[in-house]
């Protein structure tokens, strides 16, 4: 269906991924990590093909992650007070990525991990694989997305880079696919 909202027909499988974050950072927590969970109210793949081949430079490469006012401004604290305060390289360096796919839709929750502070940022992320397909292969390309958290205004955002993009491409995305 061009045109529509990845989530058209999946909001249900929707609601299990955020049980699955949920779920996930309880888990940390109970590893001993201080976890803030964040609920996007749209994810946009950039670029994708509504930019393609339409002349709009589109320089970011990733997910463009809008959120709550309040979770943001929570995110960019918790990011500004681990790069001011920290000498011992805090920086949200690691990810672990769990990934779900339902027709063409990949589903994923992301926690971005600054181990040596013990702080951690779960989030859930979608996107149509056919839409997706020109921020695949640029991330490809350049081995690396990133994750850009905004508030509605985009005034300002937290950017998160996740380095080994494949572990959020589709499973078996470069296997030919076979028509019935």
């Amino acid at each position: 269906m061009a045109g529509s909202h990845p989530l058209a027909g999946y909001t249900e499988f929707w609601d299990d991924v955020m049980a699955d974050m949920e779920a996930t950072a309880e888990e940390y927590r109970e590893a001993g990590w201080n976890v803030l969970e964040l609920h996007p109210g749209d994810v946009t793949p950039l670029p994708n093909v509504s930019t393609d081949g339409t002349g709009i430079e589109v320089d970011r490469t990733g997910f463009d992650v809008l959120l709550p006012g309040d979770e943001f401004a929570a995110a960019q604290e918790l990011v500004e007070g681990l790069e001011v305060t920290d000498e011992t390289s805090a920086a949200f360096d690691e990810y672990d990525a769990y990934r779900a796919r339902q027709s063409d839709v990949v589903f994923l929750v992301v926690v971005m991990k600054a181990e040596t502070a013990g702080e951690a940022v779960a989030f859930p992320l979608y996107y149509a694989e056919e839409q997706a397909e020109p921020m695949l292969e640029r991330a490809d390309a350049a081995g690396e997305l990133r994750a850009y958290l905004r508030p509605l205004d985009d005034s300002e955002r937290v950017v998160f880079s996740l380095s080994d993009p494949e572990t959020l491409f589709p499973e078996n995305r470069d296997e030919p696919t076979t028509e019935e």
